[in-house]
């Protein structure tokens, strides 16, 4: 073989390593998180890398804020028609309630998450949503009540000051 012909092959070698090299580093650069390396990253990594979508903050002081498949309508419909007046609660105020709100994440009425009031999550949800005058438009103002709950964006929502000073979790 001459020394032209060994030279082409070691380049075309070369060009192939290169850009399979070049393909696996792309591919790997832009694969999806996992949820659980999301779940790692410091908050404002991910609102970064946050996908679009609108966004729920369901208590003023809750500290995840989740993306959500539902309108702010759905979300409202299903606390003030199915929830509030369909599930039949237990002597405790417990009910076997589950929904997921759009999100990926399991609200379930049976954990217990405030005793005193008898509140499972969906009961401390509904309790605090209702009494803030932009989810339930019939409420009376009370200023430490209200806060904005449903953003159409991360961008949006990482802009609210509850979400600022409260939020170090995001579920998407």
């Amino acid at each position: 073989m001459s020394t032209r012909i060994k030279w082409l092959i070691s380049l075309i070698a070369a060009v192939v390593v290169v850009a399979g090299g070049v393909s696996y580093g792309i591919y790997k650069h832009n694969q999806p998180l996992s949820d659980e390396a999301f779940s790692k990253l410091e908050i404002d990594e991910q609102f970064e890398k946050a996908p679009a979508g609108h966004y729920i903050h369901l208590r003023k002081d809750d500290p995840t804020l989740y993306r959500t498949t539902w309108s702010a309508k759905q979300i409202k419909n299903y606390f003030f028609n199915k929830y509030n007046i369909g599930v039949k609660t237990s002597a405790d105020g417990i009910t076997a309630e589950k929904t997921k709100l759009g999100t990926n994440h399991l609200f379930n009425n049976n954990r217990l998450v405030d005793k005193q009031q008898g509140y499972g999550e969906i009961g401390r949800i509904y309790h605090e949503t209702y009494g803030n005058s932009k989810f339930n438009s019939g409420m009376t103002y009370y200023s430490d009540s209200v806060y904005n709950w449903y953003f159409k964006s991360p961008e949006q929502a990482q802009k609210d000051p509850d979400v600022k000073e409260n939020v170090n979790q995001l579920v998407r």
